[in-house]
Protein backbone atom coordinates (compact mmCIF):
# COMPACT_ATOMS: atom_id res chain seq x y z
CA UNK A 1 0.00 0.00 0.00
CA UNK A 2 1.13 3.25 -0.33
CA UNK A 3 2.20 5.24 2.68
CA UNK A 4 3.80 8.27 2.10
CA UNK A 5 2.06 11.09 3.40
CA UNK A 6 3.10 13.56 0.66
CA UNK A 7 0.34 11.99 -1.57
CA UNK A 8 -2.76 14.10 -1.94
CA UNK A 9 -5.60 12.12 0.71
CA UNK A 10 -7.53 10.88 -2.37
CA UNK A 11 -5.55 9.46 -4.57
CA UNK A 12 -3.55 7.48 -2.02
CA UNK A 13 -6.68 6.19 -1.11
CA UNK A 14 -7.64 5.32 -4.55
CA UNK A 15 -4.30 3.22 -5.46
CA UNK A 16 -4.82 1.41 -2.08
CA UNK A 17 -8.45 0.53 -3.34
CA UNK A 18 -7.31 -0.31 -6.77
CA UNK A 19 -4.73 -2.73 -4.93
CA UNK A 20 -7.61 -4.23 -2.22
CA UNK A 21 -9.85 -4.38 -5.14
CA UNK A 22 -7.95 -6.14 -7.79
CA UNK A 23 -4.43 -6.51 -6.51
CA UNK A 24 -2.72 -10.02 -6.61
CA UNK A 25 -4.71 -10.75 -3.23
CA UNK A 26 -8.31 -9.59 -3.78
CA UNK A 27 -11.06 -12.31 -5.15
CA UNK A 28 -11.38 -9.89 -8.75
CA UNK A 29 -7.12 -10.40 -9.47
CA UNK A 30 -6.41 -10.39 -13.01
CA UNK A 31 -3.29 -11.75 -14.06
CA UNK A 32 -3.70 -9.78 -16.85
CA UNK A 33 -3.23 -6.24 -14.83
CA UNK A 34 -1.08 -3.80 -16.04
CA UNK A 35 -0.82 -0.16 -15.72
CA UNK A 36 0.83 2.31 -18.10
CA UNK A 37 2.55 5.55 -16.77
CA UNK A 38 3.17 8.27 -19.06
CA UNK A 39 7.07 9.50 -18.54
CA UNK A 40 7.71 13.41 -18.70
CA UNK A 41 5.64 15.15 -16.61
CA UNK A 42 4.23 12.42 -15.00
CA UNK A 43 6.78 9.83 -14.11
CA UNK A 44 9.27 12.80 -13.68
CA UNK A 45 8.58 16.60 -12.99
CA UNK A 46 9.85 17.73 -16.25
CA UNK A 47 10.69 16.57 -19.31
CA UNK A 48 13.83 14.44 -19.90
CA UNK A 49 13.73 14.89 -23.69
CA UNK A 50 14.12 18.38 -23.25
CA UNK A 51 16.30 18.08 -20.78
CA UNK A 52 18.46 16.05 -23.04
CA UNK A 53 18.42 18.18 -25.87
CA UNK A 54 20.12 21.31 -23.38
CA UNK A 55 22.57 18.93 -22.47
CA UNK A 56 23.42 17.41 -26.04
CA UNK A 57 24.11 21.23 -26.92
CA UNK A 58 26.13 21.60 -23.93
CA UNK A 59 28.45 18.90 -24.63
CA UNK A 60 28.78 19.46 -28.52
CA UNK A 61 27.56 15.64 -28.47
CA UNK A 62 26.96 15.02 -32.53
CA UNK A 63 27.63 12.41 -34.93
CA UNK A 64 26.26 15.06 -37.81
CA UNK A 65 29.10 16.49 -40.12
CA UNK A 66 29.34 20.44 -41.23
CA UNK A 67 28.30 20.04 -44.31
CA UNK A 68 25.14 17.65 -43.71
CA UNK A 69 23.80 19.49 -40.66
CA UNK A 70 21.28 21.46 -42.52
CA UNK A 71 19.94 18.99 -44.18
CA UNK A 72 19.08 17.52 -40.87
CA UNK A 73 17.50 20.59 -39.55
CA UNK A 74 15.03 20.66 -42.92
CA UNK A 75 13.98 17.36 -41.98
CA UNK A 76 10.19 17.37 -42.98
CA UNK A 77 9.91 20.73 -42.63
CA UNK A 78 7.46 22.66 -44.46
CA UNK A 79 8.39 25.39 -47.08
CA UNK A 80 12.21 26.41 -45.84
CA UNK A 81 11.79 29.66 -47.50
CA UNK A 82 8.53 31.18 -46.12
CA UNK A 83 8.43 34.34 -43.66
CA UNK A 84 8.03 32.84 -40.29
CA UNK A 85 8.37 36.42 -38.61
CA UNK A 86 4.52 36.37 -37.39
CA UNK A 87 5.48 33.69 -34.81
CA UNK A 88 7.75 36.01 -32.89
CA UNK A 89 10.91 34.25 -32.51
CA UNK A 90 13.22 36.19 -35.17
CA UNK A 91 12.72 38.06 -38.38
CA UNK A 92 13.09 35.43 -41.39
CA UNK A 93 12.30 32.28 -42.74
CA UNK A 94 13.65 28.06 -41.69
CA UNK A 95 16.30 28.41 -44.33
CA UNK A 96 17.82 31.84 -42.82
CA UNK A 97 17.69 30.17 -39.23
CA UNK A 98 18.96 27.02 -41.07
CA UNK A 99 21.80 29.25 -42.85
CA UNK A 100 22.83 30.69 -39.22
CA UNK A 101 22.75 27.35 -36.85
CA UNK A 102 24.89 25.80 -39.48
CA UNK A 103 27.20 27.94 -40.00
CA UNK A 104 28.06 28.66 -36.08
CA UNK A 105 28.39 24.69 -36.22
CA UNK A 106 31.12 24.49 -38.36
CA UNK A 107 32.83 27.18 -36.91
CA UNK A 108 32.50 25.67 -33.64
CA UNK A 109 33.81 22.08 -35.36
CA UNK A 110 36.61 23.67 -36.71
CA UNK A 111 37.93 24.50 -33.40
CA UNK A 112 36.27 22.36 -30.60
CA UNK A 113 35.74 18.83 -33.44
CA UNK A 114 35.31 16.86 -34.76
CA UNK A 115 32.13 16.00 -32.51
CA UNK A 116 31.24 12.69 -31.50
CA UNK A 117 28.84 10.63 -29.42
CA UNK A 118 30.67 11.34 -26.32
CA UNK A 119 30.81 15.56 -26.19
CA UNK A 120 33.45 17.95 -25.99
CA UNK A 121 36.21 16.59 -23.61
CA UNK A 122 35.63 18.59 -20.18
CA UNK A 123 38.85 20.71 -20.15
CA UNK A 124 37.95 22.50 -23.19
CA UNK A 125 34.01 23.26 -22.08
CA UNK A 126 34.77 26.96 -20.33
CA UNK A 127 35.86 28.01 -23.68
CA UNK A 128 33.37 26.42 -25.64
CA UNK A 129 30.56 28.00 -23.55
CA UNK A 130 32.57 31.33 -23.83
CA UNK A 131 32.68 31.29 -27.94
CA UNK A 132 30.16 33.63 -29.52
CA UNK A 133 29.45 30.74 -31.97
CA UNK A 134 28.39 28.36 -29.17
CA UNK A 135 26.23 31.17 -27.90
CA UNK A 136 24.81 31.43 -31.62
CA UNK A 137 24.30 27.98 -32.37
CA UNK A 138 22.65 26.84 -28.68
CA UNK A 139 20.27 29.64 -28.59
CA UNK A 140 19.04 29.29 -32.03
CA UNK A 141 19.28 25.57 -32.36
CA UNK A 142 17.24 24.97 -29.20
CA UNK A 143 14.91 27.46 -30.02
CA UNK A 144 14.04 25.76 -33.51
CA UNK A 145 12.37 22.87 -31.84
CA UNK A 146 9.79 25.33 -30.06
CA UNK A 147 9.28 27.16 -33.52
CA UNK A 148 9.06 23.87 -35.33
CA UNK A 149 6.23 22.69 -32.89
CA UNK A 150 4.18 25.96 -33.40
CA UNK A 151 5.26 26.05 -37.44
CA UNK A 152 3.81 22.11 -38.21
CA UNK A 153 1.87 19.50 -36.93
CA UNK A 154 3.19 17.54 -33.66
CA UNK A 155 3.52 14.84 -35.74
CA UNK A 156 6.77 16.58 -37.35
CA UNK A 157 7.78 18.15 -34.04
CA UNK A 158 8.34 15.59 -31.99
CA UNK A 159 10.67 13.57 -33.94
CA UNK A 160 12.47 16.52 -35.00
CA UNK A 161 14.39 16.62 -31.68
CA UNK A 162 15.71 13.14 -32.37
CA UNK A 163 17.21 13.93 -35.43
CA UNK A 164 19.53 15.77 -33.88
CA UNK A 165 21.01 12.36 -32.59
CA UNK A 166 21.39 11.33 -36.36
CA UNK A 167 25.09 8.88 -36.72
CA UNK A 168 24.57 7.81 -33.03
CA UNK A 169 23.73 4.15 -32.08
CA UNK A 170 20.49 3.45 -29.34
CA UNK A 171 23.19 2.57 -27.03
CA UNK A 172 25.11 6.12 -27.31
CA UNK A 173 22.18 8.12 -27.04
CA UNK A 174 21.58 5.94 -23.76
CA UNK A 175 24.78 6.88 -22.36
CA UNK A 176 24.47 10.28 -23.33
CA UNK A 177 21.06 10.27 -21.35
CA UNK A 178 22.25 8.84 -18.49
CA UNK A 179 25.21 11.48 -18.33
CA UNK A 180 22.55 14.43 -18.48
CA UNK A 181 20.66 12.72 -15.96
CA UNK A 182 22.77 11.77 -13.31
CA UNK A 183 24.20 15.32 -13.83
CA UNK A 184 20.61 16.92 -13.17
CA UNK A 185 18.75 15.03 -11.22
CA UNK A 186 19.67 16.14 -7.55
CA UNK A 187 20.15 19.69 -8.35
CA UNK A 188 17.35 22.25 -7.67
CA UNK A 189 14.80 23.56 -10.43
CA UNK A 190 16.36 26.42 -12.54
CA UNK A 191 15.46 28.50 -15.19
CA UNK A 192 18.43 29.56 -17.50
CA UNK A 193 18.18 31.54 -20.63
CA UNK A 194 20.25 31.07 -23.60
CA UNK A 195 20.91 34.39 -26.12
CA UNK A 196 22.73 34.51 -29.03
CA UNK A 197 25.28 37.45 -29.49
CA UNK A 198 25.55 40.32 -31.04
CA UNK A 199 27.15 39.16 -34.11
CA UNK A 200 26.34 38.74 -37.86
CA UNK A 201 23.74 36.78 -38.79
CA UNK A 202 20.57 36.45 -40.75
CA UNK A 203 18.05 36.14 -37.99
CA UNK A 204 19.15 38.50 -35.85
CA UNK A 205 19.35 37.96 -31.56
CA UNK A 206 17.26 35.33 -30.22
CA UNK A 207 16.83 33.85 -26.81
CA UNK A 208 15.24 30.60 -25.31
CA UNK A 209 14.80 29.81 -21.85
CA UNK A 210 14.34 26.43 -20.35
CA UNK A 211 14.24 24.65 -17.27
CA UNK A 212 17.01 22.31 -15.67
CA UNK A 213 16.32 20.11 -13.19
CA UNK A 214 14.17 16.53 -13.45
CA UNK A 215 13.89 13.34 -11.57
CA UNK A 216 11.12 11.35 -10.05
CA UNK A 217 10.28 11.70 -6.39
CA UNK A 218 10.03 9.39 -4.30
CA UNK A 219 6.35 8.70 -4.37
CA UNK A 220 6.74 7.57 -8.04
CA UNK A 221 9.23 5.11 -6.88
CA UNK A 222 6.64 3.89 -4.03
CA UNK A 223 4.14 4.10 -6.92
CA UNK A 224 5.86 1.68 -9.12
CA UNK A 225 6.92 -0.60 -6.58
CA UNK A 226 3.15 -0.97 -4.95
CA UNK A 227 2.19 -1.71 -8.53
CA UNK A 228 4.24 -3.95 -9.30
CA UNK A 229 4.44 -5.72 -5.99
CA UNK A 230 0.38 -6.49 -5.92
CA UNK A 231 0.55 -8.10 -9.29
CA UNK A 232 0.03 -5.25 -11.68
CA UNK A 233 3.00 -5.20 -14.06
CA UNK A 234 4.27 -1.54 -14.68
CA UNK A 235 4.75 -0.55 -18.26
CA UNK A 236 5.91 3.20 -19.81
CA UNK A 237 4.68 4.40 -22.79
CA UNK A 238 6.82 8.18 -23.86
CA UNK A 239 6.63 10.57 -26.51
CA UNK A 240 10.51 10.44 -25.81
CA UNK A 241 13.26 9.04 -27.26
CA UNK A 242 13.75 5.27 -25.79
CA UNK A 243 17.25 6.33 -25.14
CA UNK A 244 16.70 8.82 -22.91
CA UNK A 245 13.82 7.16 -21.09
CA UNK A 246 15.81 3.94 -20.71
CA UNK A 247 18.34 5.93 -19.00
CA UNK A 248 16.58 8.08 -16.62
CA UNK A 249 14.60 4.91 -15.34
CA UNK A 250 17.68 3.49 -15.21
CA UNK A 251 19.24 7.00 -13.00
CA UNK A 252 16.23 7.58 -10.93
CA UNK A 253 16.06 3.69 -9.44
CA UNK A 254 12.62 2.93 -11.19
CA UNK A 255 13.97 -0.28 -13.23
CA UNK A 256 13.81 -2.61 -10.69
CA UNK A 257 9.59 -2.06 -10.81
CA UNK A 258 8.77 -2.19 -14.07
CA UNK A 259 8.29 -4.82 -17.07
CA UNK A 260 8.92 -2.63 -20.25
CA UNK A 261 9.11 0.94 -21.67
CA UNK A 262 7.73 2.30 -25.14
CA UNK A 263 9.04 5.32 -26.58
CA UNK A 264 9.73 7.35 -29.97
CA UNK A 265 12.35 5.22 -32.29
CA UNK A 266 14.38 6.30 -35.09
CA UNK A 267 15.48 4.81 -38.34
CA UNK A 268 18.72 3.20 -38.60
CA UNK A 269 20.93 2.24 -41.01
CA UNK A 270 22.79 -1.31 -41.28
CA UNK A 271 25.13 -0.60 -38.66
CA UNK A 272 22.50 0.23 -36.49
CA UNK A 273 22.92 4.35 -36.02
CA UNK A 274 19.82 6.85 -36.34
CA UNK A 275 18.93 8.14 -39.69
CA UNK A 276 17.08 11.19 -39.87
CA UNK A 277 13.78 9.23 -40.37
CA UNK A 278 11.07 8.17 -37.89
CA UNK A 279 10.69 4.15 -37.43
CA UNK A 280 7.19 3.56 -38.09
CA UNK A 281 7.04 -0.06 -39.20
CA UNK A 282 9.84 -1.96 -37.17
CA UNK A 283 10.69 0.39 -34.11
CA UNK A 284 10.19 -1.22 -30.62
CA UNK A 285 9.99 -0.83 -27.37
CA UNK A 286 12.61 -2.63 -24.76
CA UNK A 287 11.96 -5.13 -21.79
CA UNK A 288 13.33 -4.29 -18.62
CA UNK A 289 15.55 -7.61 -17.00
CA UNK A 290 17.17 -7.85 -13.55
CA UNK A 291 20.34 -6.78 -13.09
CA UNK A 292 19.38 -3.35 -14.76
CA UNK A 293 19.60 -5.09 -18.12
CA UNK A 294 17.70 -3.79 -21.28
CA UNK A 295 16.11 -6.45 -23.92
CA UNK A 296 14.45 -4.75 -27.06
CA UNK A 297 10.86 -6.60 -27.82
CA UNK A 298 9.84 -8.24 -30.70
CA UNK A 299 6.21 -6.50 -31.23
CA UNK A 300 6.86 -3.05 -33.32
CA UNK A 301 4.74 0.04 -31.79
CA UNK A 302 3.64 1.22 -35.27
CA UNK A 303 3.30 4.51 -34.75
CA UNK A 304 4.25 7.69 -32.51
CA UNK A 305 3.53 6.95 -28.82
CA UNK A 306 1.71 10.13 -28.43
CA UNK A 307 -1.90 10.84 -28.46
CA UNK A 308 -3.77 8.56 -30.66
CA UNK A 309 -0.77 6.80 -31.02
CA UNK A 310 -0.56 5.68 -27.32
CA UNK A 311 -3.11 3.43 -27.83
CA UNK A 312 -1.65 1.82 -31.41
CA UNK A 313 1.25 1.04 -29.48
CA UNK A 314 0.08 -0.25 -26.44
CA UNK A 315 -2.65 -2.19 -28.22
CA UNK A 316 0.62 -3.12 -30.54
CA UNK A 317 3.13 -4.14 -28.52
CA UNK A 318 1.83 -4.45 -24.57
CA UNK A 319 -1.58 -5.92 -24.95
CA UNK A 320 -0.99 -8.75 -26.98
CA UNK A 321 1.27 -10.12 -24.12
CA UNK A 322 -1.98 -9.57 -21.78
CA UNK A 323 -4.42 -11.75 -23.91
CA UNK A 324 -5.44 -7.99 -25.37
CA UNK A 325 -6.69 -6.31 -22.80
CA UNK A 326 -5.93 -2.93 -21.97
CA UNK A 327 -4.50 -1.54 -18.96
CA UNK A 328 -6.04 -1.40 -15.43
CA UNK A 329 -4.83 2.27 -14.32
CA UNK A 330 -2.99 4.81 -16.13
CA UNK A 331 -0.73 7.94 -14.96
CA UNK A 332 -0.75 11.19 -17.67
CA UNK A 333 -0.52 14.74 -17.37
CA UNK A 334 -1.08 16.33 -20.93
CA UNK A 335 -2.81 16.09 -24.25
CA UNK A 336 -0.64 13.26 -25.79
CA UNK A 337 -1.88 10.96 -23.21
CA UNK A 338 -5.67 11.46 -23.17
CA UNK A 339 -6.32 9.30 -25.07
CA UNK A 340 -5.00 6.16 -23.71
CA UNK A 341 -6.50 6.89 -20.66
CA UNK A 342 -10.11 7.53 -21.75
CA UNK A 343 -10.50 4.79 -24.52
CA UNK A 344 -9.83 1.54 -22.73
CA UNK A 345 -12.99 0.31 -20.74
CA UNK A 346 -10.75 -1.78 -18.56
CA UNK A 347 -9.34 1.57 -17.05
CA UNK A 348 -10.33 1.44 -13.20
CA UNK A 349 -7.83 4.11 -11.95
CA UNK A 350 -6.11 7.42 -13.78
CA UNK A 351 -3.82 9.64 -11.66
CA UNK A 352 -3.38 13.20 -13.31
CA UNK A 353 -0.73 14.95 -12.72
CA UNK A 354 -1.35 18.85 -11.88
CA UNK A 355 0.90 21.22 -13.55
CA UNK A 356 -1.27 23.50 -13.44
CA UNK A 357 -0.61 25.15 -16.74
CA UNK A 358 -3.49 22.59 -18.93
CA UNK A 359 -6.22 24.87 -19.23
CA UNK A 360 -9.73 23.92 -21.63
CA UNK A 361 -7.62 23.32 -24.67
CA UNK A 362 -5.56 20.51 -23.14
CA UNK A 363 -6.20 17.07 -22.19
CA UNK A 364 -4.52 17.75 -18.81
CA UNK A 365 -6.92 20.58 -17.90
CA UNK A 366 -9.84 18.81 -19.29
CA UNK A 367 -9.19 15.53 -16.84
CA UNK A 368 -8.06 17.65 -13.84
CA UNK A 369 -11.49 19.42 -14.07
CA UNK A 370 -13.34 15.96 -14.20
CA UNK A 371 -11.32 14.42 -11.67
CA UNK A 372 -12.50 17.37 -9.37
CA UNK A 373 -16.02 17.37 -10.61
CA UNK A 374 -16.42 13.43 -9.94
CA UNK A 375 -15.12 13.68 -6.33
CA UNK A 376 -17.31 16.83 -5.50
CA UNK A 377 -20.00 16.43 -7.54
CA UNK A 378 -20.34 12.63 -7.98
CA UNK A 379 -19.10 11.99 -5.10
CA UNK A 380 -16.97 9.07 -6.60
CA UNK A 381 -14.36 7.19 -4.76
CA UNK A 382 -13.05 3.58 -6.48
CA UNK A 383 -16.03 1.68 -5.30
CA UNK A 384 -18.42 4.15 -6.89
CA UNK A 385 -17.17 5.06 -9.70
CA UNK A 386 -16.17 1.14 -10.60
CA UNK A 387 -20.35 0.36 -9.80
CA UNK A 388 -20.99 3.20 -12.17
CA UNK A 389 -19.06 1.44 -15.09
CA UNK A 390 -16.65 4.41 -14.81
CA UNK A 391 -13.08 4.89 -14.39
CA UNK A 392 -12.18 7.01 -11.19
CA UNK A 393 -9.99 10.16 -11.81
CA UNK A 394 -8.14 11.67 -9.17
CA UNK A 395 -5.54 14.74 -9.45
CA UNK A 396 -2.55 14.95 -7.98
CA UNK A 397 -0.57 18.09 -7.15
CA UNK A 398 3.13 18.82 -6.60
CA UNK A 399 5.93 20.97 -5.96
CA UNK A 400 8.17 22.53 -8.90
CA UNK A 401 10.44 24.12 -7.05
CA UNK A 402 13.97 22.91 -5.20
CA UNK A 403 14.38 19.45 -5.50
CA UNK A 404 10.77 19.07 -7.14
CA UNK A 405 8.30 17.01 -4.64
CA UNK A 406 4.85 16.04 -4.30
CA UNK A 407 2.12 17.66 -1.95
CA UNK A 408 -0.62 16.71 0.13
CA UNK A 409 -2.62 18.22 -2.04
CA UNK A 410 -4.47 18.58 -5.81
CA UNK A 411 -2.88 22.29 -6.09
CA UNK A 412 0.39 22.34 -7.39
CA UNK A 413 2.90 25.03 -6.43
CA UNK A 414 4.86 25.92 -9.50
CA UNK A 415 8.31 27.04 -10.39
CA UNK A 416 9.27 30.39 -9.63
CA UNK A 417 5.37 30.80 -7.40
CA UNK A 418 4.73 31.25 -3.61
CA UNK A 419 0.78 30.38 -3.91
CA UNK A 420 -0.43 26.80 -5.03
CA UNK A 421 -3.01 27.17 -7.91
CA UNK A 422 -5.62 24.28 -8.94
CA UNK A 423 -6.47 25.09 -12.21
CA UNK A 424 -4.29 27.48 -15.30
CA UNK A 425 -7.12 29.36 -15.59
CA UNK A 426 -10.58 30.94 -14.91
CA UNK A 427 -11.88 29.06 -17.70
CA UNK A 428 -11.39 26.11 -16.41
CA UNK A 429 -13.07 26.86 -13.43
CA UNK A 430 -15.95 28.19 -15.83
CA UNK A 431 -16.04 24.72 -17.19
CA UNK A 432 -16.39 22.78 -13.82
CA UNK A 433 -19.16 25.08 -12.92
CA UNK A 434 -21.02 24.08 -16.05
CA UNK A 435 -20.46 20.34 -15.52
CA UNK A 436 -21.98 20.93 -12.45
CA UNK A 437 -24.49 23.02 -13.62
CA UNK A 438 -25.65 20.58 -16.65
CA UNK A 439 -25.23 17.46 -13.72
CA UNK A 440 -23.40 15.64 -16.73
CA UNK A 441 -21.75 12.38 -16.80
CA UNK A 442 -18.31 11.27 -16.78
CA UNK A 443 -18.83 9.75 -20.78
CA UNK A 444 -20.46 13.14 -21.43
CA UNK A 445 -17.63 15.86 -20.50
CA UNK A 446 -15.10 13.33 -21.85
CA UNK A 447 -16.55 13.28 -25.49
CA UNK A 448 -17.88 16.55 -25.58
CA UNK A 449 -15.29 18.87 -23.81
CA UNK A 450 -12.33 16.82 -25.79
CA UNK A 451 -13.51 17.96 -28.93
CA UNK A 452 -12.27 21.83 -30.22
CA UNK A 453 -14.77 24.10 -30.37
CA UNK A 454 -14.21 27.61 -31.76
CA UNK A 455 -16.08 30.37 -29.00
CA UNK A 456 -18.71 31.31 -31.51
CA UNK A 457 -20.15 27.92 -31.39
CA UNK A 458 -19.77 27.30 -27.94
CA UNK A 459 -22.10 27.38 -25.07
CA UNK A 460 -19.43 28.56 -22.65
CA UNK A 461 -18.66 31.79 -24.44
CA UNK A 462 -15.20 30.20 -24.60
CA UNK A 463 -13.03 28.03 -27.10
CA UNK A 464 -12.21 24.42 -25.63
CA UNK A 465 -11.16 21.50 -26.59
CA UNK A 466 -7.95 19.77 -28.30
CA UNK A 467 -8.58 17.18 -30.84
CA UNK A 468 -10.84 16.90 -33.95
CA UNK A 469 -12.41 13.97 -33.17
CA UNK A 470 -12.60 11.89 -29.64
CA UNK A 471 -11.78 8.26 -29.82
CA UNK A 472 -14.56 7.21 -27.31
CA UNK A 473 -14.89 6.93 -23.56
CA UNK A 474 -14.40 2.80 -22.90
CA UNK A 475 -14.58 2.31 -26.66
CA UNK A 476 -11.57 -0.65 -26.66
CA UNK A 477 -11.62 -3.42 -24.63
Amino acid sequence: MLLRKDWSDDVRAAVNDLIAMFGKNSGNYDKSSYAVFDFDNSSTIFDCEEQLAAFQIEVMAFEIKPENFREILYTELSDTSADLSGYGYFKGSYGNLADDIAGAYSRLWNRYGPFSAKGVAEEKLDALHSDEYWMEFAAKLRMMYDLVYDVESAAIAYPWILYWFTGMTEEEVYALGLRCAEKYKDSDTVTVKWESPEIESKTGRVSYEFTLGVNATENIKELYKTLNENGIDVWVCSASCTGAVRACIDSFGLHGYIKGMLGMTNKTDESGRYLNGYDYETGCGFYALPGGKWQKMSAPTKAQPFAEGKVTAITNAIAPEYENHGPIAGFMDSTGDFSFCTEYETLKLVICFNRATRKVTDGGGLISELAVYQKNVLGYDMKKAAEAGDTLYVLQGRDENGKRTFRNSCETLRLGREKSILFASDDNRRQLDHFTEKKLSTREIIEKYSVRTDADKSELGFAFGFCKKNGGYHSHK
